[in-house]
């Protein structure tokens, strides 16, 4: 059974791969990273279809054990090519590559430069070969490190998304989200499995790697679902965007700082709202701050901060608030009964109707249906 699982992983991963590496459109380099992920998960787990050939070319096979720890920098370089838009490989991210270059020079000496019977030797002892542990211990504490850093971008990243912009950069942070909670559990799955690998309990290890097996085919049948279903995934944002609460980069940065005073910030409140009202720019999917800034002809970093602390909003909500009520007021309109809901969330500026109805029961505590019969 698990030859039959590794089989359909083994196809399904080279296929995407191969797709990806062919893309001629999109995020190349984010394509190319997640392909380079699923290249290299699907070696790392060949030994479960080419055992025996892996048996007679045992430094093949030893490169494939340590090519495990090539996933998570790939994934890590994946990540940040989808979250940041101006992310680029440059000489320094190949630091990545050498706790991969370190594990085989450890094992030059005592495996790959020696006959085939002393790799035998080594082999029916592996579990118990300093080497063998140490590199253990690396592939795991490494994957671990890369999982929390990967976290703490998204995490920072969606802060960025609700104070700069308005329309679904959020769903790419919620997919990586998703991804990376998949892929934490397959690691979770794994340590696991190699913990009873060292104990006498064969019969949980065999359970413990089919559900390894299974959670990793329902990864990349999750990758496919969601790039057939959502294919604008791969947009990313400016890394050079700060988080607003970090005042010392607003204080760096800012060159025209907000007044504070009363008066002048009810007078660019009123000008927001008013220019909101009348010019309706919330229409725009893909409204920013920044572009907003423009059309007002203040800064940025002003008009951050005076919807951030003087009207107390995040820009994404302050934007959905002027869409529900554009929505609310179209279902409540006699003259757009016509119109199902999906017309009008589009026409509203939003791209999803997942997101349309959050927002919407979010602002008026119904559903945009219980809205439109209530009010009709």
């Amino acid at each position: 059974m698990l030859e039959n699982i590794a089989v359909l992983i083994l196809f399904s991963h080279i296929l995407v791969a191969t797709f990806l590496l062919n893309l001629k459109v999109g995020n190349k380099l984010a394509s190319t990273m997640l392909a380079l992920y699923l290249v290299a998960t699907t070696l790392d787990i060949s030994n479960f279809v080419f055992g025996s050939f892996y048996q007679q070319h045992p430094n093949l096979d030893m490169l494939r054990a340590l090519n495990s720890l090539l996933i998570a920098p790939f994934l890590y370089a994946y990540v940040k090519s989808v979250v940041y838009s101006d992310f680029k490989l440059r000489p320094i991210h190949f630091l990545h590559c050498l706790p991969f270059l370190i594990a085989c020079l450890i094992f030059v000496p005592n495996y790959f430069m020696v006959d085939d019977a002393a790799k035998q030797a080594f082999n029916n002892s592996i579990n118990s070969m300093p080497e063998q542990i140490f590199i253990l211990y690396l592939v795991y504490t490494q994957v671990g490190i890369y999982i929390l850093s990967m976290f703490k971008i998204l995490h920072r990243q969606r802060k960025v998304i609700i104070e700069n912009y308005s329309d679904e950069h959020h769903l790419t942070i919620r997919w990586l989200t998703q991804f990376l909670s998949l892929f934490s559990l397959i690691y979770i799955f794994a340590l696991t499995r190699t913990l009873y690998t060292f104990s006498e309990y064969e019969q949980i290890e065999t359970i413990v790697t089919l559900v390894m097996m299974l959670s990793i085919f329902t990864n990349i049948c999750w990758i496919l679902w969601q790039a057939l279903n959502h294919p604008q995934l791969f947009v990313g944002i400016n890394s050079k965007i700060e988080v607003l609460s970090d005042e010392s980069n607003i204080e760096d940065k800012t060159q025209n700082p907000v007044d504070d005073s009363q008066v002048t910030s009810e007078n660019l409140i009123a000008t927001l709202e008013n220019y909101m009202r009348v010019n309706k720019p919330f229409l725009d999917p893909s409204l920013s701050i920044n572009s907003l800034a423009k059309q007002i002809e203040i800064p940025s970093n002003e008009l951050s901060m005076l919807i951030n602390r003087k009207i107390g909003q995040h820009f994404f909500d302050f934007v959905n608030a002027h869409r529900i009520d554009f929505a609310a007021d179209m279902l409540s309109d006699k003259n757009n009964q016509k119109k199902t809901v999906m017309e009008i969330l589009y026409d509203a500026g939003f791209n999803s109707k997942s997101s349309f109805n959050t927002a919407f029961k979010k602002h008026k505590l119904v559903t945009p249906s219980q809205y439109r019969k209530s009010n009709s």
